[in-house]
């Protein structure tokens, strides 16, 4: 759908707005974070976070007159079914780079013995908050806003532009926020445009960021913990890059099929309506 000037303008100064009100927010949760030491980190800035950017979410739907349902962000009855099926996927393609990983010969993993299941469930939910504080603050509101007016290709991209620069600004390397937060955003963004909603979106996420705690790719304090030997250090870690934009680009080439096979679909419905 292509808009006349002054709306694709509206709409993008409205995604902007929304983009920096969200960011505003995390910094806000990450404040009031500091002043619980004792709780996990993630659970509290997770669950801020959800709930002001959905109450700002809920403020700019009021503000251009449109309702939770017109942004994918409404429960139905196949929500449930999107996320475990997000989960799923999600697994499998940590299990998949993991895998790849592993070949190398030069990686190894023992248990942590420090985490038990109150810790695995700690990161779980705290792992889940984040995504799903992400998902609504990227794929909900600002993503549905630009969509008709820059097309898919446009909204991806400036969508992925954010959230980017989000994870560059909160301490990524420019090669991880790039390659590893941008083909995610990409991913992401696809799910929720073949689901028109976020519930796929979150279940990959949310699995992937948990999978990657328990396998140990975010430091030493996950379920298992990751051992590579240091004169292999530089291979493994080009090997699981590769392996990681492999996998992504797979994906989302299946997500992109699967797009046109629907709007394909939808378009005969639509001239045998009008026949």
């Amino acid at each position: 759908m292509n808009l006349p000037g002054a709306r694709r303008l509206k709409s993008l100064l409205h995604a902007l707005a929304f983009f920096l009100a969200a960011a505003a927010a995390l910094v806000a949760a990450s404040i009031v974070a500091r002043h619980f030491p004792g709780w996990p980190e993630e659970i509290v800035i997770g669950g801020i976070g959800v709930l002001l950017t959905l109450a700002l979410t809920a403020a700019f739907l009021r503000w251009d007159r449109k309702r939770f349902s017109d942004i994918g962000l409404a429960w139905d009855r196949r929500t449930h079914m999107r996320f475990l099926v997000g989960l799923a996927i999600g697994c499998a393609l940590v299990a998949l780079h993991a895998a790849i990983v592993a070949s190398t010969g030069q990686v190894s993993w023992t248990r942590n013995t420090q985490v038990d299941a109150t810790g695995i469930a700690v990161a779980a939910l705290g792992y889940g908050l984040l995504a799903l504080r992400e998902e609504v603050a990227f794929r909900g509101y600002p993503l549905r806003t630009l969509l008709p007016a820059f097309g898919v290709v446009g909204a991806q991209l400036m969508v992925m532009t954010i959230f980017v620069a989000e994870h560059r600004l909160g301490g990524a390397t420019w090669s991880n926020a790039v390659l590893g937060s941008g083909l995610g955003a990409l991913v992401f963004s696809m799910a929720a445009l073949v689901t028109r909603g976020i519930a796929l979106p979150l279940g990959l996420h949310a699995a992937w960021n948990f999978g990657d705690w328990m396998r140990g790719g975010k430091g030493d304090h996950g379920m298992w913990t990751m051992r590579i030997e240091a004169a292999h250090s530089a291979h493994v870690n080009e090997v699981a890059m590769v392996a990681y934009v492999s996998v992504m680009l797979l994906t989302l080439f299946c997500l992109a099929a699967l797009y046109r096979r629907n709007q394909i679909t939808e378009g005969k419905g639509d001239r045998g309506i009008r026949s």
